[in-house]
This record gives C-alpha cells, structure tokens and sequence, in this order.
C-alpha cells in the first residue's frame, strides 16, 4: 500500500489497544478522514454504547455493527477504527476487507486494564464485571482466533506516534497482500521490496523473539528484523535437517528461557523453514512462527502452507509436522544477495506452479528475459516479485483447498519424487531446484511416454527449464537404478508400487501409481542419455 492508494486501513483488536488513538494520527498524517465505529453509531443512535446494551441489548448493536460494515466497505480514503468484536463476524471482514487493508494491534491484558482504567470517560460493557482483569484475559482467549487473520502491531511499552510511524513507513513500501483462509489458523502472506526492518512491529507478540537461521543469511539480515532477543545461528545446507540440530536449538532455548509466550522468526531458505517449523511445532507442544523466507524457493513454495520435516540417513522428510505461521513476510530485496545458481534454482517451483494451475505465470516465463546468472538481476526486479506473487497465488489455493495434504494438495508433488531420489543418490550434491527441475522434465517424458501428454508439451517443459539456466537431463554419473530404488523408498509411495503426479497439458496434472518399474526406468535411462 504506498500513500497514494485509496484502500481504507482499518484497525481492528482488543478495547484499550490504541486503535482509536493510533487511527487518528494516522488519518492526520495521510490527511485522510477517520471513523470510529463505535463514535459513529453512538452519534447516529443518540445513545452511548452502554445504553444502546441496557435498553436495545447486544444482538441490536452487532446488527448496528454490521450495517456500519457495509456502508463503510463502499468508501475509500478512510482511516476506521473498529469495534473490538466487529472485525470477528466474517460476514463484516468481507464488507471492509475487499476495500481496505486490515491491521490488528494487540497488548497484554495487564496493559488494557491499565489504560482502561485510566479512560474514566468510557464505560465498557462487557467489563462491568466484578473481576474485569479475570473478563479481559477470557475474552481475548476466546478472540485470539478471530484477530489471528489480520497483520498484527503490538503497542505495548510503544508511543501511539511511533506506532504510527512505523505503520507509515511501511504502507510506502511496495507490496502484495494475501490472505491465507485455514479454518484453523488464517494467516497473511505479504509480499514485498525492503519490508523486512518491520518484522519486530509485525510478530504481534509480547514474548520473547528468537531468530533461527544460518551462518550466511545471519550475518546480512538478523539484525535487519529489528531488536530481537536473541539470534540461534546453526551452519547452512540440506544436512543440517537432523534431529541432532533441532536439539541444538532446544538446548539454546531452553538456556535463554525462551517460553510458550514467545515467537520463533524463520530467517533464511527452505531448510532453515523446515528446521525452525519443526522447532516451533515440537517445543512446549507448540510456539509461535513468522517465516521470513529469503530463497525464491522459500518464498514461492516451502514457507506457505505449514509442512515442515526433517531428515532421517534413510530418506528425506521422514520426520515431520504441520505448523501454520502466524506471518509469512517474503523481502525480495533479500534475493539481490542470493547466490545465481540458487536463483536459478528457485526458478523450478516457480515453473512447477504455473505447469500445476496457472498459464499464464507459465508463459511469463517462457517469455521475460531473466538474467538470472549475471549482476543485472535488479533490472528485473519487479518481474521477480510479480512472478513470486503468482507463484504463491497457486500455493495458497492449494493450501486452502487441502490445509493437511489428503487430496488435490498431492499434486505439488510434481517432480518430487523423482527429484528426491536424484538428491539421495547425488549425496545431496544436486541442489533441490535442479532436482526438481530434472524431475519435472522426467515426469513430462514418461506422461509422453505412456500416451498422457503430447510431444509438445515435453518439448516447452525442456525449453522453459533450459532458458532460466535449469537442468532437463540427469547427470550421467547418477544410476538410473540407483534412483529407481530410491524412488520405491519414497514416503509418498502406496504399499509397493511408486506414486507420481504427471502433467497432461498446462493446468491439468493426475495422481497414479499403476506405472511398471520397467516404464520409470526407461525414462530414467532416456533422461540420463
């Protein structure tokens, strides 16, 4: 959102988190009208709030709420402040957040009685009870789900006008908001150039805040996400997903005193995602986590969706779990430093995705001109970041459509198990991108081969993966035996028989696993040629 955008902000969370205070500095600062809501029916009414409750009772006020919703939802240019229940009906989220971009500021319970307790001029309702501290911390448990959705600032030991200038300063920024519907656990995905210095106003926690991440990504970027608590820094590469790292990182959180009330920040490629989420998910049943992803691979594929594993010497991600972020905040300023090669290789999920539902993030490709392996990449700059947003467009209606991988979510799987074994038997020297890459290429020549895909296909899988500098054959050095057997050890597979998700054109792939050993191994001995 820059300041020249029409979107309304609204502000929505907890009573005595700042939101009318915050949205009056804000709309003075942008020069934009501001409405409280509640300010607003009570004007209408010619009634107080606590009246409105005593004489015409909540379901009248919730209805007044709602009619304030849609009315609102049809403007544009407005700073609104919204009532601590209004932004918990669904039904008021779509009026006000088709137009508008929402933000959720937050604080402990013992901050909003305190400022509650100071505002003798409002009386609340719903905390005229014998124990408001008691009332306060039960409403905000039973909201938590609710505000969960929305990007969240906390304002605790903060000024409303450095609140507001943190809030300002990140709306100049140039981004891409998604909204990430699971049932369980909604969540937003912001996409964005030079976004990440605001990851400590975004987390939305009043815990402690750890970043884990490695050695290389460390230096460059922790002190980027603001002032955080303490930095878990463990060595880069694939081999780290082990058990023993993840006990390493215990060990340090538990030396810090680092509790269920704190955040995990996931700051680097999809192995640090993987190895941070699986720590989140496991440590005290389960911690907070905002992935800052810093791959194109991390950002377009692996840090949405909550699936994080760990290694075992037997096979990849044979351990694992599922854990939702609270956040995903994805800085493309970050992929600037990115090593080419690993460019490149984040280049395959891309490819993948718009193969999997999207022709048109596919012929994007096909057509841009990506100088991926040279020093110009800023002058494709924007280009990246669209092709990301696409790119985590088809994840997310994957994800949404399947949050725990039990159906059409399988078909992410395009290449993987092919791509999986390449890497086992390559000793992990083939870089996951690449063997995706050779996957896909793989699985396009045996659909080909068995009559699903035509020639044509195979032919623009083979020319997309060459012309962003990716591989579309295997290395001769890799036995295609080798690999088939690696494949029959693959933890998607259905008793004995290989399961595999093959393309049939540009937006429509199929999951089987009637192939014969006989007819993979024949498009392993062709790819290796």
């Amino acid at each position: 959102m820059q300041n020249n955008d029409k979107k309304n902000i609204i502000f929505t969370g907890f009573m005595g988190t700042g939101k009318t205070t915050v949205g009056k500095l804000l709309a003075k600062k942008l020069n934009r009208e501001f409405i409280d809501t509640d300010q607003l029916i009570e004007e209408r009414q010619g009634l107080t709030i606590p009246e409105i409750f005593t004489n015409l009772g909540e379901s009248a006020f919730r209805k007044m709420e709602a009619n304030i919703a849609k009315e609102l939802g049809q403007r544009e240019g407005l700073v609104i402040s919204t009532g601590g229940r209004l932004m918990l009906d669904p039904s008021n989220v779509a009026a006000l957040s088709d137009n508008g971009r929402v933000f959720c500021l937050v604080a402990t319970p013992q901050e909003i009685l305190s400022r509650l307790e100071g505002d003798k001029d409002h009386r609340r309702p719903l905390l005229d009870v014998p124990n408001p501290s008691e009332q306060i911390v039960e409403l905000l448990q039973k909201r938590k789900k609710g505000y969960q959705r929305f990007l969240k600032l906390t304002t605790d030991d903060a000024q409303p006008s450095d609140i507001t200038e943190n809030l300002f300063n990140f709306m100049q920024k140039s981004q891409k908001h998604f909204a990430i519907d699971i049932p369980a656990h909604p969540y937003e995905f912001i996409v964005g150039n030079g976004i990440l210095p605001f990851t400590r106003q975004l987390a939305g926690t009043d815990g402690m805040l750890i970043v884990i991440t490695d050695t290389v990504v460390g230096k460059m970027y922790a002190q980027s996400c603001g002032s955080v608590d303490h930095v878990i820094t463990i060595r880069g590469g694939s081999q780290q997903k082990t058990l023993a790292t993840v006990q390493t990182i215990y060990d340090q959180l538990l030396e810090v005193g680092f509790d269920r009330s704190g955040t995990i920040i996931a700051l680097g490629g999809s192995v640090i995602g993987d190895i941070a989420g699986f720590v989140a998910a496991t440590f005290m049943r389960g911690v907070n986590l905002v992935q800052c992803p810093t791959s194109l691979l991390a950002m377009a594929d692996t840090s949405i969706g909550g699936k994080n594993s760990i290694d075992l010497p037997q096979g990849k991600n044979l351990i694992g779990s599922f854990k939702q972020p609270s956040l995903v905040l994805a800085d493309v300023a970050t992929l600037m430093t990115l090593p080419p090669e690993e460019l490149v290789s984040g280049m395959a999920e891309v490819i993948k995705h718009g193969l999997l539902a999207d022709a048109d993030l596919f012929e994007n490709v096909e057509q841009g001109s990506w100088p991926l392996k040279t020093d110009s990449l800023h002058s494709s700059h924007s280009e990246i970041q669209t092709l990301v947003a696409q790119a985590i467009q088809v994840k997310i209606s994957y994800v949404q459509k399947d949050p725990f991988d039990e159906g059409i979510r399988k078909h992410l799987n395009i290449g993987h198990t092919f791509a999986h074994a390449i890497e086992k038997v390559s000793n992990n020297s083939v870089r996951h991108g690449e063997a995706v890459a050779m996957g896909l290429a793989a699985a396009t020549d045996l659909s080909e081969r068995l009559g699903y895909c035509d020639h044509h296909l195979k032919d623009r899988i083979n020319l997309i993966l060459h012309k962003v500098g990716l591989p579309n054959r295997i290395p001769t050095t890799l036995s295609p035996h080798a690999i088939l057997d690696a494949m029959s050890r693959d933890k998607k597979r259905l008793a004995q028989s290989i399961r595999l998700v093959l393309p049939v054109k540009v937006g429509q792939v199929f999951v089987a696993d009637n192939f014969s050993n006989q007819d993979i191994l024949d498009t392993l001995q062709a790819m290796s040629s």
